[in-house]
């Protein structure tokens, strides 16, 4: 048996392996060098089983398989599920290509039409704000937006509330979201370089346009030149106190550092300046006006107030003229407690509010209220709770019909004499649009005392309205309202 097992296997690598002979003719072609006969006989001596029968065999035995019901269903599942797998892989990124090149292309759209809005000429007298925006009605965008915001948004809108930190935290992400701020203060504290804070505000407003509806933020500061200037970066120009800008007496000069200032800080992802100061004064010193003035000429005053509000305007900047009537025939600091005037309306309105009409007349869009009680104009409430003044004089005398801001909040002219609730409610009553929370309160907190108040029937929905529609027609201008209108 061993000696037959051992030819066979001799056999089987001389004829699936064969080696040339040398010097011996090789067989023809066709030709075994085994006969047939032989080679079945050796085969059959191992089994019996031929090359040929073996490929047939599975040949056969495979196309069974295939032919039987328990497995070609299988298979033919398994294919559709594969199919179906592929075309999902392939169809939902493109489907989601396709809407990121949509809104790509709209972004692009938007952005183009902000680039190409026309500047008014400094020249040209009167500024029309409206240049300065979207090609869109802007109390149309206002109105159909304010039909969009519950009553809760309307009222957070009617906020610009101070933060803590240089990046954004989640209290941060809780006043825009929760609270639907109108908008943010920054202050030194905020900012540690050029990179941080332009990363800071515009992840902020980011934030603010993932709210439904979304609405941008009003993101302010302080950049009035000299001690009062937020941002004091090594990359920024650092210009005198605005005292030493009335010296030059050129309404050039004021108009190029107003253009200056704002096309810095709009780079920083700004779109609100508190300045400029339109207060009268006539010495540089350190007193709460002091060298924050431009001087103490009223119409002087107004005309270097124009050249500032048309060089803001150039830069996209909203400027907000400041403090209204006027802080000039007081010393006292409002931070810490309350100024008495007792100068005649009559004389007032020759001198102190004489920038602040001029200013109106010529387009300003924003102003922001003096702590300041005008004994003889209204003896029981400071200009910014007063009704006689905010909504009598400035609006009804002056026609002023953009946003009022009232200055900080906390300050001691308000907070040593009035409640939160008392202050607030005065607010909604007198004409404020804007409340500034520039310290100490939370506004989350006094949304909800704002909300009480009207749920007492303290204050009505229409007077919350009529502050946020007046805000929203202002950001509308200046392109802070996302959407086709």
């Amino acid at each position: 048996m061993s000696g037959l097992y051992q030819r066979a296997l001799a056999i089987r690598r001389e004829r699936d392996f064969p080696q040339p002979v040398r010097n011996e003719k090789l067989p023809s072609a066709g030709k075994p060098s085994i006969s047939s006969e032989k080679r079945e006989k050796i085969f059959a001596g191992t089994g019996g089983i031929s090359v040929e029968g073996g490929i047939k065999t599975v040949r056969a035995g495979f196309f069974s398989m295939l032919t039987s019901r328990g497995v070609i269903l299988p298979l033919l599942l398994t294919g559709l599920a594969s199919l179906i797998i592929l075309l999902g892989v392939l169809v939902v990124p493109y489907r989601i290509i396709q809407k990121l090149e949509s809104e790509i292309r709209r972004a692009e759209r938007e952005l183009a039409q902000y680039n190409n809005r026309a500047a008014p000429n400094a020249a040209a007298g009167p500024i029309d704000l409206l240049k300065t925006g979207l090609a869109v009605d802007p109390q149309t965008a206002a109105t159909k937006y304010l039909d969009l915001l519950s009553l809760e948004q309307k009222i957070g809108q009617r906020f610009i509330t101070w933060i803590d930190g240089t990046e954004v935290t989640d209290r941060m992400k809780r006043l825009i979201q929760e609270g639907y701020v109108g908008g943010i203060i920054i202050y030194p504290w905020n900012i540690e370089n050029k990179e941080q804070i332009k990363r800071l505000t515009f992840d902020l407003q980011q934030i603010s346009l993932m709210n439904n509806p979304p609405i941008s933020l009003f993101l302010s500061v302080d950049q009035e030149g000299g001690r009062v200037n937020t941002i004091r970066l090594p990359e920024n120009a650092q210009f005198p106190a605005a005292y030493y800008w009335g010296r030059h007496k050129d309404l050039h000069f004021v108009s190029a550092a107003a253009y200056i200032t704002a096309r810095e800080i709009s780079e920083l992802g700004f779109n609100m300046n508190f300045a400029p100061v339109l207060d009268l004064y006539d010495k540089p010193d350190r007193t709460i006006i002091g060298d924050r003035s431009m001087g103490s000429d009223p119409a002087a005053i107004g005309e270097l107030g124009i050249s500032y509000l048309q060089g803001a305007a150039r830069a996209g900047i909203i400027p907000v003229i400041k403090h209204f009537p006027g802080h000039g025939s007081t010393t006292v600091d409002s931070h810490g407690s309350l100024p008495i005037v007792d100068s005649k309306k009559n004389l007032l309105m020759e001198r102190d509010f004489k920038p602040f009409e001029m200013a109106i007349n010529h387009g300003a869009e924003a102003l922001m209220t003096a702590h300041i009680l005008f004994t003889e104009i209204d003896p029981e409430y400071p200009v910014t709770l007063s009704h006689r003044i905010l909504t009598g004089i400035l609006r009804g005398h002056y026609g002023f019909q953009g946003v009022v801001i009232a200055d900080g909040m906390a300050m001691g002219a308000l907070s040593d004499n009035y409640s939160v609730t008392e202050t607030l409610r005065l607010f909604f009553k007198a004409g404020v649009d804007l409340i500034l929370i520039h310290s100490s309160y939370d506004l989350l907190e006094l949304k909800k005392e704002v909300y009480r108040l009207y749920k007492e029937g303290q204050i009505t929905e229409k007077e919350i309205d009529a502050g946020v529609e007046r805000i929203l027609r202002l950001k509308a201008k200046y392109a802070l309202l996302p959407g086709d209108f």
